[in-house]
């Protein structure tokens, strides 16, 4: 032993702890030994968690991020020449001039964009209702237009699967299996939970019709494929087909986009990704999501433009059949009165009233339009038509706000009618909404005729003030004024009208892209999974935590003492020895002489102890007892233990007696040392009697045998006098002791 592990007698106290003062818990070097130790579990569970992630990787769906970026452009207020216009109609109030365009909220564009219609109509274009996957050596793979075959159903019956939802959902799914002799065709239909089978057929050649409850599937061979790829599918393959209601493909698409701003400064710029298991795929639905939006747009864009064309140009016709007739009588009046210049007397009485007459002839323009627009909305054939709004009504007036969001659900009407019949639920939720907005609408343009009206009455009541000035002048000049006025109301309402026309016609051949991608769709590398690489090291470190941790929670587990250092842990009592199980004398020698080390000069009595029978103690005190006399000393083994087969009465009360006690000091005076073999501690109090007259206790501990628990007790147990410790049975054949050893 080494110096380290020599304890002497006075300083044996300073090395006693508490048991709970102890470490408890694996240190480096036991969590090392432990691994050396069972090396071959931990190559096995890194084996078999390399395997497993293998078939993990192998059966696992890959997925990717397919990423984009659009531009959403904002709508420019006014054209060049709708602002010319403008400036020559500026004193035209209730933004006559103004132009139908709104800058883009890019908030509400996203939302736009992630509507499920919108999805939708990008599933039924490029038919993702319908999946592919290739069966082949136990696993599936996603098919997009590299696919054998195409799988069709009819859009009337794709429609008709979309109504059924959300009550009823149906899905097909079919096996196709190409063999020497054609097609064999199975699969099954399933409605909610009920699952019905489909015939199997067979089919020489294609294409082929496949009769379902709910449509029938047409099957063709895919003529976009490459000579590479007829070649994949020449010695034949197996197929899975699966078709769900476009809406369901919808809301799985859904599911994985998002759309966020690229920057928190601009709303402008959005990025768009989608997870996919396809890359291929998911391009064409980011590069397609994008036109369908653009297309959407600019219909709704259109409708509205040709709404106002066609109003504008009914005004026109009316207003110039008015002014012809306007012109007729001025014309008239002036032949009559032969009248070339009449305000050439009257200028300087009409200075005054001439800036009111001005105002009447605004107003009575703004009034005329006015009552136009009432008359389009009170007539019944416009009942659920698009107002249009941008014609002499001010878009932050009441009457404005109120006509915008009246047009918006028209709008929303119109596009769920291209889709749904006007008996489905949301085409009457709007519809009864329209219904009830539309005699807010009536009365708002009722308030704004009314208002309009009194500010004519207030201008009038200047107009005639000043008018009585000019009492004197002839009543044909005042019949002239008159017409002269409502000539001017009817050429401005005319100018309006052309002006108007224009900015339509200009607007509606200048529709152009919404949004547009600024920046080609990708794949980020990054998001690739399962990533190879990540999965094999998980599995290396899960291969080698869980026989760590096993092994680890077994070692705090085991009750016995199993190696030097669990018994190190225990106690801080002196270890003399180490006696393994073969090749021991050696170790015998080493226990005499560590023992002597320690041992007083007064200190002849040895006491050699155990917990349990079968410890190996009286194997040690006759070969300490024989050791000992090999090297000249005078020492005496006496069998003290009367609890072997032949058990004497009362064998504690002989131990207790006179008589041992003469024939042991009888020992002591005759010889070195005596070695007394003790019974088992645990069992019989008979050691104890022998404690009384030992000077030192050798305490036998067996290694996979003797309980902790008892190792840790004699740091507090006073009854044996001078405690050193043996560790016996120490079985070198086995790796953990040939690694402490």
């Amino acid at each position: 032993m080494s110096d380290e592990k020599k304890i002497s007698l006075e300083n044996l106290e300073d090395f006693l702890v508490e048991d709970d003062e102890r470490p408890s818990s694996l240190n480096f070097r036991d969590l090392w030994n432990l691994v050396v130790l069972n090396f071959r579990w931990f190559v096995l569970s890194v084996l078999l968690c390399i395997l497993l992630a293998g078939a993990y990787l192998y059966w696992a769906r890959p997925s990717v991020t397919i990423v984009g970026k659009m531009q959403l452009k904002e709508s420019k207020k006014e054209s060049g020449l709708s602002a010319g216009l403008a400036a020559l109609t500026s004193s035209i109030p209730f933004g006559l001039g103004s132009s139908l365009g709104a800058a883009t909220n890019g908030e509400v564009e996203t939302e736009i964009i992630k509507s499920t219609l919108l999805v939708r109509d990008v599933v039924n274009d490029l038919g993702l209702h319908t999946s592919y996957r290739l069966r082949k050596w136990g696993r599936s793979r996603l098919l997009y237009q590299d696919q054998p075959v195409n799988v069709t159903l009819d859009p009337v019956h794709l429609q008709w699967l979309d109504k059924k939802l959300p009550l009823t959902v149906h899905l097909i799914k079919l096996n196709i299996h190409k063999t020497a002799d054609g097609y064999e065709v199975e699969g099954q239909l399933k409605k909610n939970k009920d699952e019905f089978d489909l015939p199997s057929q067979t089919f020489a050649k294609l294409p082929a019709t496949v009769k379902t409850a709910v449509g029938a599937l047409t099957i063709t061979e895919n003529t976009g494929l490459t000579p590479e790829q007829q070649e994949l599918y020449q010695e034949g393959y197996t197929l899975t087909v699966t078709i769900v209601p476009p809406m369901i493909a919808a809301n799985a698409f859904l599911a994985n986009l998002e759309i966020e701003p690229a920057t928190k400064k601009s709303s402008t710029i959005l990025n768009i990704s989608l997870i996919d298991e396809s890359v291929l795929r998911g391009i064409d639905f980011i590069n397609r999501l994008v036109e369908v939006y653009n297309r959407r747009s600019n219909d709704d864009k259109k409708e509205e433009l040709m709404k106002t064309d066609a109003f504008v140009n009914e005004r026109l016709a009316k207003v110039d059949a008015e002014l012809g007739s306007t012109d007729a009588d001025w014309e008239q009046f002036k032949t009559k009165f032969h009248i070339t210049d009449p305000q050439v007397d009257a200028q300087q009485a009409m200075s005054m009233k001439s800036g009111y007459e001005t105002k009447l002839v605004e107003i009575g323009a703004q009034l005329q339009i006015v009552d136009y627009l009432s008359d389009y909305v009170n007539n019944p054939a416009n009942r659920y038509a698009l107002i249009p709004s941008s014609v002499g009504l001010d878009k932050t007036s009441s009457a404005g706000s109120l006509t915008e969001k009246y047009n918006e659900m028209v709008l929303e009407r119109n596009r769920l009618l291209k889709s749904v019949s006007e008996q489905s639920p949301q085409v009457q939720l709007i519809t009864k909404t329209l219904d009830d907005m539309y005699p807010s609408v009536q009365a708002a343009f009722r308030q704004v005729r009314q208002a309009v009206n009194l500010q004519r009455q207030s201008v009038e009541r200047e107009y005639n003030k000043y008018m009585s000035r000019v009492g004197n002048a002839p009543g044909m000049e005042r019949a002239m004024t008159d017409i002269g006025r409502q000539r001017n109301i009817k050429q401005g309402v005319y100018l309006v009208m052309l002006q108007k026309r224009e900015e339509t016609a200009m607007e509606l051949a200048n529709v152009s892209e919404k949004g547009k991608l600024i920046d080609e769709t990708q794949v980020d590398p990054a998001s690739v999974k399962p990533k190879k690489k990540i999965v094999l090291l998980a599995a290396v470190f899960l291969g080698s935590l869980i026989p760590l941790c096993i092994l680890f929670l077994l070692s705090l587990l085991r009750s016995c003492v199993a190696t030097m250092a669990d018994l190190q842990k225990l106690t801080t009592l002196p270890i003399v020895g180490e006696i393994p199980r073969n090749g021991y004398d050696d170790a015998v020698r080493n226990l005499r002489t560590q023992l002597l080390q320690t041992l007083k000069p007064e200190q002849k009595v040895i006491l050699v102890a155990s917990n349990d029978a079968g410890d190996g103690k009286t194997f040690i005190a006759k070969q300490l007892a024989g050791s000992l006399t090999t090297i000249g000393k005078e020492a005496i083994y006496m069998d003290c233990d009367l609890r072997k087969q032949h058990t004497p009465a009362h064998p504690a009360d002989i131990l207790a007696g006179k008589a041992f006690a003469a024939e042991l000091k009888k020992a002591v005076s005759e010889n070195d040392y005596v070695v007394l073999d003790s019974p088992a501690l645990g069992a019989y109090a008979d050691a104890n009697q022998l404690a009384a007259f030992a000077d030192v206790t050798v305490y036998v501990v067996k290694a996979g045998q003797t309980r902790k628990s008892v190792v840790s007790a004699l740091n507090k147990d006073s009854r044996l006098p001078d405690v050193h410790i043996v560790f016996n049975a120490i079985d070198m054949t086995k790796n953990k002791f040939k690694l402490y050893y």
